[in-house]
C-alpha cells in the first residue's frame, strides 16, 4: 500500500487531509488530469479486492469525481472538491463534495437516469441539442455498482457505500 501523502506530495493541487490506510481524505482542484491521478491511486489501493470489484469501484469513483468536476465545480479553478474514502473490513465508502450549487436527481434531463422506459435514449437528444459530449449514463451505472448511493438535499455532496461481505 502506498501512502497518500507520499503519492501526492509533489502535486500542490491535491491536498491530503488524512492518509490513514482506512481513512483517506483529499481536497482536489477540479481538473480532469488530477481526477485521473486520484483514480489511478485508488485503483492500486483496491487491487487486493476480489474479482472485478476493483474495476467497478474505480469506475464508480471516476464517474462521481467526474460529475463533481464537470457539473458541480464547472471545472472552475477557484473551486475545490473534497473526497474521502473510508475502508473497513466490511465496506468501502466514498464521500464527494463539490463547491457548486448542487442539483436535483429528478431534474437532470441530460442523464439516462430520468429517461422513460419507452424511450431509454431520450437524454442523448437533449445532450446533442445543448452541445454536450455524449454520455449521461454515469449515475445510473454507479447505482448498479453501489449498495447505497445518497445525495444531500442541496445535491452537491454524494455518499456511495459498497459492502464487501
Amino acid at each position: 500500500m502506498r501512502n497518500a501523502k507520499e503519492a501526492f506530495r509533489s502535486d500542490p493541487n491535491i491536498e491530503v487531509g488524512s492518509a490513514l490506510p482506512g481513512w483517506i481524505c483529499l481536497r482536489i482542484r477540479p481538473d480532469t488530469q488530477l481526477k485521473t491521478q486520484v483514480v489511478g491511486f485508488f485503483r492500486s489501493e483496491f487491487q487486493d479486492l476480489p474479482g472485478d470489484l476493483c474495476e467497478k469501484l474505480t469506475l464508480a469513483l471516476d464517474e462521481l469525481l467526474g460529475n463533481a468536476i464537470e457539473h458541480g465545480s464547472s471545472v472552475s479553478p477557484k473551486s475545490s472538491i473534497e473526497f474521502t474514502c473510508i475502508r473497513t473490513s466490511r465496506m468501502i465508502l466514498f464521500q464527494i463534495k463539490d463547491t457548486g450549487s448542487g442539483f436535483s436527481l429528478n431534474d437532470i434531463p441530460h442523464a439516462a437516469l430520468n429517461n422513460p422506459p419507452d424511450d431509454p435514449l431520450r437524454h442523448t437528444e437533449f445532450r446533442l441539442q445543448k452541445g454536450m459530449r455524449p454520455g449521461g449514463f454515469g449515475i445510473m451505472m454507479v447505482k448498479q455498482i453501489a449498495d447505497d448511493l445518497m445525495y444531500n438535499e442541496q445535491g452537491n455532496e454524494v455518499v456511495m457505500v459498497k459492502y464487501l461481505d
